[in-house]
């Protein structure tokens, strides 16, 4: 069961000795050692259900028509600001990465050249390296520092939308993190793309924007005059359209990556949600095409939609019959099969990394940078040997290698001759030599997908063998390196390498009917379909990733076969594993719910996964009974309820009349009686013990189960951790005696005021008599309205309810009304459920029941 989300008493804490934490303020008792301060897990859930209390109803009831309108005016507002500045960061970040490869490699030439004559090497390797291994200890350290930062950020953010409050993962200090990391991990060398990486900036972006007071957290006394947006749906929202962003400025496809953030980052979508999205798309696209087109290198205004830049398909898109949907299906099984092996290794790599690497206590961090220089100066050394020793120098002019004019100059500027005769050489001769390993690998990823998309000819097989090989090998090693890192241009130079492959392999042994029709296509046409494969094989992405291709080869004619490519590589990677991001998630037990139920769900109910033994409030407490029931538990939320007794009970109960704040107008009250059920040490728990100050009586009666059989609880409503500890800090306590004055009630924005930082406890000490002799109502801060689910309601019907209404806590009730339990995200996960189903036919007994 959870313990972040979940309201209930172990049977450990049971077995406490029930004394008074307060002293008796009667007696002279010794006084007891402070209670010990919970500790909070490592993961919550997040509001997205709002608590409609009385500080929230009195807020909307100063709400206008105008602010109406000037709320939705200003979520556009907001969404565009997230795409620009979005845009902007994936602009920087391009123009710094070109920056530093040029730098580098301008040594690395110019080294390369007073050495190669005299035939020595390794001068040119160590400057390679000494400039790979100073930019990974960059982007390293900033990873250790910031571990948020580390890999694509995918995974999190798509937890973060599901629901899962993951610490620090939409901080300032990690969004910078991980651009500073991402671009020295990509100028290291390392086989990483910064797509992923720009989904999570425009998410951090998102959620972070309308929070100004989270985003500048070192300025105090900085106070952003704007009430709005600040809840965890809005952030949820914003941070939606902020992934969206980042996809669409990576790869200029506005509409695929609202796509992207609709099937594999959000879980709550809207209508209204889906324009504004692709709103703050168009946004960032624009955005980094007006930036790009100031700079030197620019050819003008589009003429490179986003980061990654296939090239110009024109002209040769078309050049395919439906015969061949036949082979792109079948590319797309092999790209299925392949995708299912890399998820597989890695899978196994990052095991042995997290049981091996990240559990070394004191020298965690040591051995995390020594990784990631490893793997660099490993990835450095095989580049090298690869072009200089395994490499082919062969005589290539642009027009023999291109399909056009265009591509035969895109030739011209991004071939490379290392280690190849020289100039003077090729003016003796008249020959072009060029080296086909080092065009590829030594070039910028994005460059290497347009020359394997464009050039017919220009690499020989046993290049393309060694590149594939070694980008697989070493892709699958890099990923959860202590680096920042994407993994989409990877799997693309991957699933392209293997493409060409299959075009080579159906050419070389001439098979009947096959290799004719292999020939009527476009050689880049099945590099294309190779990197969608391939890709779809590793992320199981299918709608948003055949949007995004036919959007960065601006041509719709790729559809069909793209997407028949991409949904066969689907069915037959889910044959074997999960998504790579699926995954990740899965191995850092994130507590992630998928979109259904697992199958065979059916015979459970409510009641077999509810958390029973229960930690409750009533509706006016203790103020020592709050603060010592927040130090002891790690507890989210609680109930706030109170026991009645069935009428064949014996035992007398105390009750005593309490005027509590409704929820109508600030001069109206509600004339209730309750029972007064306060406890000094443990209030909460299902058995009570008699305290002279708290009018508590202990409820018993004459054998049988006692108080199972007598003692119902009746619900009336949740309160958060949060809002307790507000409730304290501002010392909103009556006495015994006295009633709540609505004038009293804190606003709403007052029970705001820390969000999204609220503490976990109460930071000062209360004094001795605030703890026994004040009380606060709880009852205009709770929720008086939660979702309910009865016991006996099944499965598949309790996971739908708290999946799609996006619930943190999910009290469950009998049919006489009775509160009976409280069900939590944990309990919902498919692990949780998979063991509970095997509990459940273990035991015959209530196998049974469902029979």
């Amino acid at each position: 069961m959870s313990e972040s989300d979940g309201i209930f008493m172990s049977k450990e804490s049971e077995a406490l000795p029930l004394v008074n934490p307060f002293g008796d303020p009667y007696q002279n008792l010794d006084k007891p050692a402070p209670a010990p301060v919970a500790k909070k897990p490592g993961y919550d859930s997040l509001d997205y259900d709002i608590c409609y209390n009385v500080p929230y109803k009195r807020m909307l009831r100063k709400y206008t028509k105008y602010t109406y309108w000037h709320t939705a005016i200003m979520r556009w507002v907001v969404v565009g600001m997230i795409g620009f500045l979005t845009g902007l960061v994936a602009f920087l970040l391009d123009f710094g990465m070109s920056a530093l490869l040029r730098s580098k490699f301008s040594v690395f030439n110019q080294v390369l050249e007073s050495y190669l004559p005299q035939g020595t090497l390794i001068y040119p390797f160590l400057v390679l390296l000494a400039f790979n291994i100073l930019f990974t200890l960059v982007s390293a350290i900033v990873t250790v520092i910031e571990p948020m930062s580390g890999g694509s950020g995918v995974p999190e953010i798509k937890c973060y939308l599901n629901g899962v409050k993951i610490p620090r993962v939409a901080r300032v200090g990690t969004l910078f993190s991980k651009a500073i990391g991402v671009l020295f991990s990509v100028s290291a060398g390392f086989f990483v793309g910064q797509e992923g990486p720009m989904v999570y900036i425009g998410s951090v972006i998102g959620a972070g924007l309308p929070q100004l007071r989270s985003l500048l957290p070192c300025v105090k006394k900085f106070v952003f005059p704007y009430p709005y947006f600040r809840l965890d749906r809005e952030k949820r929202d914003f941070a939606s359209s902020g992934a969206a962003a980042g996809v669409a400025s990576a790869f200029g496809a506005p509409i695929g990556g609202t796509l992207f953030s609709l099937e594999e980052g959000s879980s709550f979508w809207n209508q209204g949600l889906t324009w504004r999205t692709l709103f703050c798309s168009f946004c960032a696209t624009f955005t980094f095409n007006i930036l790009l087109s100031a700079t030197a290198s620019s050819e003008g205004f589009n003429s490179r939609p986003g980061q990654v830049n296939f090239g110009s398909f024109q002209g040769i898109a078309g050049h395919w019959k439906y015969y061949h949907l036949v082979i792109f299906a079948a590319i797309g099984a092999g790209g299925g099969l392949l995708g299912a092996l890399f998820n597989s290794l890695s899978k196994r790599i990052t095991r042995h990394r997290m049981s091996y690497l990240q559990k070394r206590k004191g020298a965690r961090v040591f051995w995390r940078v020594l990784e990631a220089v490893l793997v660099i100066t490993t990835t450095t050394l095989l580049v090298f040997i690869c072009g200089a020793a395994l490499s082919t120098c062969v005589d290539h002019t642009p027009a023999s290698v291109a399909s056009s004019d265009t591509e035969a100059k895109m030739f011209e500027l991004e071939r490379n001759s290392y280690f190849c005769p020289s100039a003077d050489d090729y003016n003796r001769t008249g020959q072009d030599y060029v080296n086909d390993v080092t065009t590829i690998l030594f070039n910028s990823q994005e460059v290497a997908t347009q020359l394997l998309f464009h050039l017919e000819d220009a690499f020989s097989v046993s290049t393309l063998w060694i590149v594939f090989v070694l980008y697989f090998c070493v892709s699958c090693w890099t990923l959860g390196t202590a680096i920042s890192s994407g993994l989409f241009i990877p799997c693309i130079v991957t699933g392209a390498l293997y493409g060409r492959l299959v075009t080579i392999f159906f050419e070389t042994y001439n098979i009947p009917v096959l290799s004719a029709a292999f020939r009527e296509v476009y050689t880049g046409t099945y590099a294309l379909i190779g990197a969608a494969s391939f890709l779809a094989g590793v992320m199981r992405m299918t709608l948003s990733l055949t949007v995004i291709m036919v959007e960065a080869t601006q041509q719709v004619t790729y559809g069909v076969p793209i997407m028949v490519s991409v949904m066969v590589a689907k069915w037959v990677g889910d044959i074997f594993n999960e998504g790579i991001y699926d995954i990740s998630i899965r191995l850092k037990k994130i507590p992630y719910m998928e979109w259904e139920s697992p199958e065979q769900m059916d015979r459970l109910s409510a009641e077999d996964v509810m958390s029973k033994d229960l930690k409750y409030l009533p509706l006016i407490s203790q103020v020592g009974t709050i603060d010592n029931l927040l130090r002891t538990t790690p507890h989210s939320a609680f109930p706030i309820a109170e026991s009645s007794v069935s009428s064949n009970s014996k035992v007398p109960i105390l009750y005593r009349g309490k005027r509590l704040i409704s929820e109508g107008s600030e001069d109206t009250s509600l004339e209730v009686s309750i029972a007064s059920m306060y406890q000094s040490q443990r209030p909460v728990s299902s058995k009570h013990v008699q305290h002279p100050r708290d009018f508590t009586y202990a409820i018993k009666t004459e054998g049988g189960d006692g108080e199972k059989d007598n003692k119902q609880l009746v619900l009336h409503g949740l309160i958060l951790r949060s809002q307790l500890v507000t409730l304290l800090k501002n010392n909103v306590f009556i006495d015994e005696s006295e009633q709540a004055d609505p004038k009293t009630i804190l606003s709403h924005d007052q029970m705001m005021q820390d969000y999204p930082r609220f503490s976990e406890n109460l930071k000062r000490e209360l004094t001795e008599e605030e703890k026994a002799y004040k009380f606060i109502d709880l009852s205009p801060y709770m929720n008086p309205c939660p979702y309910l689910i009865t016991s006996k309601s099944p499965l598949p019907q309790v996971f739908n309810l708290f999946r799609t209404m996006g619930l943190r806590h999910l009290p469950v009730i009998k049919a006489t009304g009775s509160f009976v339990g409280i069900i939590t995200r944990h309990d919902l996960t498919h692990e949780n459920l998979h063991h509970v189903r095997e509990q459940h036919k273990s035991s015959p007994a209530r196998a049974g029941i469902h029979h």
